[in-house]
């Protein structure tokens, strides 16, 4: 293995929250460079940033998949039912990247049976407006995770398979998904793409007639393009312009779990430390990880501790 299952843990969650914090404006030298992790009451004093309300219900998510060893509706319905009833729009069905955002953790636990994978997932986005778009969404990044996280990810086929779990054929996100192949294998650039997914699905039409979520399809290029580079595909994202705080964090997610928190820079994992956000993203992958796995007692209080990995018969 090329990494630990930790690892990519702990580099999707992280990474999800880093991709946030870019892609909502935040400088990095504010928190991403220049940061030293012996003062975080002064890093947080000098730039007050807090989580989104979607990255606090994937919180919220973990938690309750710590707490009941399994996904349980009415359990995380319970513990985030005001910051979720927040975020839902008289308008409307929310985004489905930020959907996305919400579920990262469901994707993680869920992982090695991509079967059960789709039920959970569906059974969680069911709750948001039962909207297809939304859940086709979650279940591209979902699957999209469980690849990496199985080391099962080609690059060259990776929105293929994608498309083929997705089961669906004339849905908005698969044909963003097959644009955004013919872009990639083309060796687009980044504003090209943007352009021409903002033309054909941002502006109503006799295909779609409303405007329709890129933020999933975005990240995808934006992973493809620099898959082994963590720091330039999810800085590139958070240049997008489209919903780029969504983008860049679905984006990193995904590239967390490829690279492993190992591939995330030194620098900007010392910066997240100091706010504490990234020790909280770090310490909630070790747990989940750990009741995934049945080596966490759900029924008797831990203590919070981090775990020790590595390659067998390697520790004495």
């Amino acid at each position: 293995m090329r990494y630990s299952l930790l690892s990519r843990f702990r580099g999707a969650l992280l990474g999800s929250f880093l991709g946030e914090f870019l892609g909502s404006g935040g400088l990095p030298e504010h928190v991403l460079g220049n940061s030293s992790p012996k003062s975080p009451q002064l890093e947080e004093s000098q730039y007050n940033w807090r989580l989104s309300g979607w990255s606090e219900i994937a919180t919220c998510v973990s938690e309750s998949l710590i707490r009941c060893g399994r996904l349980d509706l009415e359990d995380w319905e319970n513990s985030c039912f005001a910051l979720k009833q927040s975020l839902l729009s008289p308008k409307g069905a929310p985004k489905s990247g930020k959907v996305a955002v919400a579920m990262l953790p469901i994707a993680l636990f869920f992982h090695e049976d991509v079967v059960k994978l789709r039920q959970q997932v569906l059974e969680a986005t069911a709750t948001w407006h039962d909207d297809a778009q939304i859940s086709e969404g979650v279940l591209a990044m979902a699957y999209a995770i469980s690849l990496a996280l199985s080391e099962k990810l080609d690059c060259a086929r990776l929105i293929p398979q994608t498309i083929a779990y997705l089961g669906t054929s004339q849905t908005p996100l698969v044909q963003q998904l097959k644009q955004i192949q013919i872009l990639w294998e083309q060796g687009a650039s980044l504003e090209a793409t943007v352009t021409k997914l903002h033309r054909d699905f941002q502006r109503p039409n006799q295909l779609f007639p409303a405007s329709i979520d890129i933020s999933i399809a975005l990240a995808f290029y934006c992973f493809l393009d620099t898959p082994e580079d963590f720091r330039l595909c999810v800085s590139r994202a958070s240049l997008s312009k489209y919903q780029p705080q969504t983008t860049a964090a679905v984006c990193a997610a995904l590239s967390g779990a490829y690279n492993s928190v190992v591939g995330i820079p030194a620098d900007w994992c010392l910066g997240a430390n100091s706010l504490g956000i990234g020790r909280q993203r770090q310490q909630l992958a070790d747990r989940l990880l750990a009741v995934w796995s049945g080596v966490y007692s759900i029924s008797v209080p831990q203590p919070r501790q981090s775990l020790s990995v590595t390659a067998p018969r390697a520790i004495r």
